[in-house]
């Protein structure tokens, strides 16, 4: 009987260790549980909050843009000595993207075009390649460039309708990883015009 005892009381013991264990790791489980939601909570607002902002200041960019475009021409249309400005500005990176998608700009000619009447301000870029035949022939590589307000100035190759990377003495056709053409076109000089 005393060995009875005993071993009810060891089983009543363990229970009662097993249940107060339980309860701490329960305990601890749940006070962890709250931290890593409150954690997950501030850094997926902070996250948001930032992806929100920049994607806010890029749209603000563009309709501030276009619209002090437009608001400047129609004050100068209503001059009292009709005297007319004309008022260019820098683009945003997503509308040198919507230029290039426009149908039939395929040279920097008719990008400069749309561009100028558009209001938008555009460089003429010229890339000499290095003299390497025997009569001295150079070739020309004629591109357009963007001071845009997002990314800074940018390169456009017109008639392949993308950004391009320029540098002086290295191939155009490396550089952009473009089939190289039958000539050596290493920049050789650049000359920007605005």
């Amino acid at each position: 009987m005393k060995g009875l005892l005993i071993s009810v009381a060891i089983i009543f013991l363990v229970t009662a260790v097993g249940i107060g264990a339980s309860a701490i790791v329960h305990i601890n489980l749940v006070s962890s549980l709250d931290t890593a939601r409150d954690t997950g909570f501030d850094e997926g607002y902070d996250d948001g909050y930032e992806e929100g902002l920049i994607e806010g200041s890029i749209a603000g960019y563009q309709e501030g843009s276009k619209l002090g475009y437009l608001t400047s021409n129609r004050v100068a249309a209503a001059t009292r000595d009709g005297e007319d400005f004309y008022f260019i500005y820098n683009p945003t990176s997503e509308e040198v993207r919507e230029i290039l998608n426009e149908g039939g700009l395929d040279s920097a000619r008719e990008v400069i075009d749309y561009s100028a009447v558009n209001g938008i301000r555009v460089a003429y870029i010229r890339c000499q390649t290095v003299p390497n035949e025997p009569k001295g022939k150079t070739y020309l590589q004629e591109l357009v460039g963007f001071e845009t307000v997002d990314k800074g100035f940018i390169f456009i190759d017109a008639e392949l309708h993308r950004e391009v990377q320029v540098e002086v003495g290295v191939s155009y056709s490396v550089l952009n990883r473009l089939p190289p053409p039958s000539y050596d076109d290493t920049i050789g000089k650049v000359t920007i015009v605005w």
